[in-house]
């Protein structure tokens, strides 16, 4: 169905404010779903709406002082950092110290649709 701009705005809105989901308007208006998208897209367009995204500021890591380490303190940093990223390659972090290493799977981001 062909629905004009006032209306697609509408549709738009009502998807970005949450009122109703992609899959409900899309049902509700017999349109698909990435039609849904570029209704929600329109309307943040034409209201001047840019979404910024949200940053996870608990896992956030304060970068230690180097220019202060002295040479095995700076070569036992980059043998962490070096097992950081083999474990993140693999697919999980480790948090916690030898009796209370806790170990976390990551999960797999999946960027929003809109």
């Amino acid at each position: 169905m062909c629905y004009m701009s006032e209306e697609r705005l509408n549709i738009g809105k009502r998807v970005f404010t949450q009122e109703i989901s992609k899959e409900k308007a899309a049902s509700e208006y017999n349109i698909s779903i990435t039609t849904a998208v570029n209704c929600v897209k329109e309307y943040m367009k034409a209201n001047k709406i840019s979404i910024v995204p949200k940053v996870d500021t608990s896992e956030i890591i304060e970068t230690p002082d180097y220019s202060t380490m002295s040479k095995e303190e700076l070569i036992n940093e980059i043998m962490k950092k070096d097992i950081d990223v083999a474990r993140a390659k693999k697919g999980y972090t480790v948090k916690g110290g030898v009796k209370t290493k806790e170990y976390n799977i990551l999960a797999m981001r999946i960027p929003n649709s809109f």
